[in-house]
């Protein structure tokens, strides 16, 4: 075959293959609206009224004054005491937020502070983040802009205090950070005014930074306030540096390639009293696919106070067998590693959501394989197994695993449990000899058969092994021996499905519900009668990103609390 076919034919197949992909992902990016422009000035009357006595000089009609300063040193001052009146309280404090937000606007300028101004300078006592690093750049959260109105920051809550920012730094590359996005650490900071005076003749403002991974309160005018938090802002900033989708596609041809991290990542602090929600993506995808749900978790109060949103970044084009036993010990050592350094128990149990073959990674966390997987493959019990180096203890693990105890539950999202066609076709069967596979994968494999003759294989299962083993898309073919055993295995923890639908999202009858696919799982492939509940969504295999998959995910994770609370 001539080099220019062999080019043709590699992007008509993969042209083809991702036309119909498993997965995809898409972004949202993110603008600055631009601050105001307006100039802050320490004018000579105010301070004349600084020097004269403070507070107590203070003019009546405070309210319908335009200079922030003057607003905020009278406004400190005032609430520095109780404040018995409701309504006079809730303009003392309107007042001072107004002015506090046109301050930090006004210093902050491309993520850093100017501490000079005109007649008054800064003094600012800004957090370190939970490892004691110090953040490098500061984003208000007032000013952000996205282009999809789904990731918008929530409407500020008028009773709370503070201005909230998105705070950052570099990621280290230490341990600490590990577990972290590559493209940085992004936190929650509330900036709220300590103190305002005279110094030197010149107004000296404190404004101190308060680092935020749950609501916290403040006295002001003998009342507690909360201060304003936003969780979700922190995460989705993300966006404007996030580069990991970019690397799905290599991920898929070529697990060997270090075009980024693989591993489990937290785009949050990780908390050791906050519930995992590991998120699994599927077949040439990338964390990215969850943004919205994770954005609607993090947006919703009580759900981001009882859990931690995780996600899952593999190489896709290996089996997913494989790859689920490399996620059940990466698991495993992420625990271990946070149970020391911050205390996260072992017994704290995960969710697990899946999409497409990400669901049926997260299927084998909750299955006892018993012998079924192995002797589907071998021939041989694994007692007879010659050898008992580290590699081939990996080999067995991939057919050999038990229901975890630190899973609580699994959401499969357009799950083929019982395989795809589309892998059967033309375009895939070429797309996947493109596929090369992890090194380690394909080590075991030779490690393997140096050990044993490939007759000690079953028939059915020797076209996948006698070639260097199989990649993720031949696996999800609807006549893999061992994607159709591990359907007819029980689930140990409780199980959601969600069905993504092409055409109507419904169905009555048998007959009906057999015309619905999402153009590349069909209805019966992606159905789990199993399930505590299913439902059916409008979705061409992009059930990730529906507003009422995401809907029922967050009714089930509060019903999930609500039950635990009655426990």
């Amino acid at each position: 075959m001539t080099e220019l076919m062999r080019l043709f034919l590699y992007r008509i197949s993969i042209t083809m293959l991702l036309s119909y992909s498993l997965s995809g992902c898409q972004q949202s990016p993110v603008v600055l609206l631009p601050a105001s422009e307006a100039e802050i000035v320490a004018t000579p009357a105010l301070i004349k009224v600084v020097s004269q006595g403070g507070a107590t000089q203070c003019s009546a009609n405070l309210f319908n004054v335009a200079d922030p300063l003057y607003k905020l040193f009278c406004t400190y001052h005032a609430l520095q005491k109780p404040v018995a009146d409701p309504a006079l309280f809730q303009l003392l404090f309107e007042a001072q937020q107004s002015a506090l937000q046109q301050l930090v606007l006004h210093h902050l300028v491309d993520g850093q502070w100017r501490k000079n101004g005109q007649g008054y300078r800064l003094q600012l006592d800004l957090p370190q983040d939970e490892h004691g690093m110090q953040f490098r750049r500061y984003t208000p959260v007032h000013q952000l802009q996205f282009a999809d109105a789904a990731y918008q920051p929530a409407r500020p809550d008028p009773a709370a205090y503070g201005v909230a920012l998105v705070a950052e730094r570099p990621h280290s590359k230490n341990a600490f950070d590990q577990y972290y996005p590559r493209e940085g650490i992004f936190r929650s900071v509330t900036v709220t005014l300590q103190d305002i005076q005279l110094d030197h003749q010149q107004l000296l403002i404190k404004l101190k930074g308060h680092y935020l991974t749950a609501p916290q309160q403040i006295e002001m005018g003998g009342r507690l306030i909360t201060l304003s938090y936003d969780p979700a802002s922190a995460t989705m900033l993300l966006l404007r540096d996030a580069r990991i989708d970019q690397s799905a596609f290599s991920a898929l041809l070529d697990g060997n390639k270090p075009s980024y991290d693989y591993g489990i990542f937290s785009p949050g602090p990780i908390r050791p009293d906050r519930r995992p929600i590991l998120m699994i993506h599927g077949l040439n995808s990338s964390p990215m696919i969850w943004l919205k749900l994770s954005h609607a978790i993090y947006k919703d109060p009580i759900l981001s106070a009882h859990y931690q949103v995780w996600h899952a970044f593999y190489p896709s084009g290996a089996p997913p067998f494989f790859n689920a036993m490399r996620l059940r010990h990466d698991v495993d050592q992420m625990r271990i590693q946070l149970q020391q350094s911050v205390g996260l128990s072992q017994q704290k149990p995960m969710v697990l959501i899946g999409h497409s073959m990400g669901g049926i990674i997260a299927k084998t966390f909750i299955i006892n394989s018993g012998m079924a997987l192995w002797d589907e493959t071998f021939l041989f019990r694994p007692e007879a197994w010659p050898g008992n180096d580290k590699d081939l203890q990996r080999y067995r693990d991939v057919f050999l695993f038990n229901a975890r105890q630190d899973v609580d539950s699994v959401f499969f999202l357009d799950t083929p449990h019982h395989g795809a066609e589309i892998a059967e076709a033309w375009y895939s069967r070429l797309a996947s000899k493109l596929i090369t596979i992890p090194e380690m994968f394909a080590r075991l494999n030779r490690k393997l058969f140096q050990r044993i003759r490939i007759e000690t294989v079953t028939p059915q299962m020797q076209p996948y092994l006698a070639d260097g083993g199989p990649n993720s898309v031949q696996v999800l073919s609807p006549q893999h021996p061992l994607l159709r055993k591990i359907a007819t295995l029980p689930y140990q923890r409780p199980v959601y499905s969600i069905v993504g639908s092409d055409d109507q999202p419904y169905c009555y009858d048998e007959r009906a519900c057999a015309q619905l696919s999402d153009s590349v799982v069909p209805f019966f492939s992606a159905h789990e009668p199993r399930a505590e509940m299913q439902i059916i969504v409008p979705s061409r295999h992009d059930s990730y990103q529906s507003p009422d998959a995401i809907a029922f995910i967050l009714q089930q994770l509060h019903q999930r609390l609500d039950a635990d609370a009655h426990h």
